[in-house]
């Protein structure tokens, strides 16, 4: 009986690959669900879920499984035309990445400053620092 319990478990192939591109279409809707129409949002909305399939959601909607998957294919391919052109979530990452680097610094920099002043001035810049980075993170 443990075996079965663990199989259930384990992530085959086919579902990482369908885990991903739910994972993929979250991160999409975050910067481009603007584009999307009120039917389009409600079906991606619900597919990303982790315990919604295609069909879970075209019976939640009372729509056919062929219209469930029209919305997603339409509505993923003009946001993936979008992030090709615009690159949003690419320079999101890539400004994250810089933003880390920055507050290693800024702590290693306010670790080793040995006058009060220079202790201070690199305080409030790091403080001004975070406000930035969580105001870029909270508008996502």
């Amino acid at each position: 009986m443990q075996n079965k319990a663990k199989e259930k478990t384990s992530i085959t192939p086919g579902r990482e690959k369908k885990l991903k591109r739910k994972e993929e279409i979250a991160e999409l809707l975050e910067f481009y669900s603007g584009l999307l129409t009120k039917k389009e949002l409600g079906v991606l909305g619900l597919y990303i879920r982790p315990d919604y399939s295609g069909a879970e959601v075209a019976r939640k909607l009372r729509i056919s499984r062929q219209a469930v998957h029209d919305h997603i294919r339409r509505s993923l391919g003009r946001m993936r035309r979008c992030e090709s052109k615009l690159q949003l979530i690419a320079n999101y990452k890539k400004n994250l990445v810089m933003f880390k680097k920055i507050m290693t610094k800024l702590d290693q920099c306010c670790a080793q400053t040995h006058s009060i002043e220079a202790a201070q001035a690199l305080a409030e810049l790091k403080d001004l620092f975070e406000k930035l980075v969580n105001r870029n993170i909270h508008q996502t």
